[in-house]
């Protein structure tokens, strides 16, 4: 198990738990500095994000987005993998059981403890540091990769976490990020469609579409968007594009009805459109490298 090494400071305090030869990593920082980040959700918790009804194209693009994101990341023994935005740590846990020592990064005190609890019931365990990721508590050029899935757009500055990320990478180090496309081809017909719908229709619903931005996120990343920002501090090496047509109208509907292997017969299909086409898939995937 992890050994707690000390705590730095953030008012409420920051528990490092890393193995000992994690250690060396470890830089102090001033934490005043990470009080000048505002709308840092430091209580942050995942459990609504999964809706209460499974259709098949909500499972399918989550467990292709893993899919393709491990076929990217190469989790192996002798790699140092730092996971920004960890959140219950089932990503960190798996590339440790993969070999890897794995430092995962997550400010909320809610994940960190549902982590804490994955790792008991996986029987695996992985360093947990309680951090943002504008100040990145480690020297420069100590890990081998940074993965951030899902996390970049939940940032107060992602910019900033970019420039964190290449930071701590050694060169020639490798990045992987995964965000949501809220340009992608489904939610383009979903706001025509909807949009349409407004307009000949005086009924109005009270819950938020697909495609409108979470309340829980602060950025709205597309394709293009995310190939520029991550193109400042890295050389951009593969994007590639997950999933397609998720928050199409009546979507889920339809694949519910359809014969299970019909369904999926179908996403797959659609998935392999994607993976030519990032700028109109649900999910973009960017693999990149610090910069000599």
């Amino acid at each position: 198990m992890p050994v707690c090494l000390g705590v730095y400071s953030d008012n409420r305090g920051l528990l490092l738990m890393l193995e000992p030869k994690r250690e060396s990593v470890l830089e102090a920082k001033d934490m005043s500095e990470e009080s000048r980040c505002s709308g840092i959700d430091l209580a942050w918790d995942d459990s609504h994000v999964m809706p209460e009804v499974i259709t098949p194209e909500v499972e399918f693009v989550f467990r292709k987005m893993t899919e393709v994101f491990f076929s990217e990341i190469g989790a192996k023994p002798g790699v140092l993998v730092l996971d920004v935005g960890c959140g219950r740590g089932l990503d960190g846990v798996r590339m440790s059981q993969e070999g890897a020592s794995v430092i995962g990064v997550e400010p909320s005190d809610i994940m960190l403890r549902h982590a804490r609890d994955y790792m008991r019931e996986s029987g695996t365990s992985i360093a947990l540091v309680r951090a943002i990721g504008e100040y990145l508590p480690f020297r420069s050029a100590c890990v081998d990769k940074v993965v951030c899935k899902g996390a970049l757009d939940h940032f107060a500055d992602p910019a900033r976490v970019l420039e964190e990320v290449a930071r701590v990478l050694k060169v020639g180090g490798r990045a992987v990020i995964v965000v949501a496309n809220f340009e992608s081809l489904g939610f383009k017909i979903g706001r025509a469609v909807y949009s349409l719908w407004k307009s000949l229709s005086t009924e109005r619903v009270s819950f938020k579409m697909p495609w409108e931005i979470p309340d829980d996120h602060t950025y709205r990343f597309d394709y293009r968007l995310l190939k520029r920002m991550v193109s400042q501090c890295f050389t951009v090496e593969k994007v590639k594009g997950i999933s397609l047509l998720f928050g199409l109208p009546w979507w889920g509907a339809f694949l519910s009805r359809c014969p299970a292997k019909l369904a999926q017969t179908i996403l797959a299909l659609l998935d392999k459109i994607a993976r030519r086409l990032p700028w109109l898939s649900d999910v973009v995937l960017v693999s990149c490298t610090r910069r000599t």
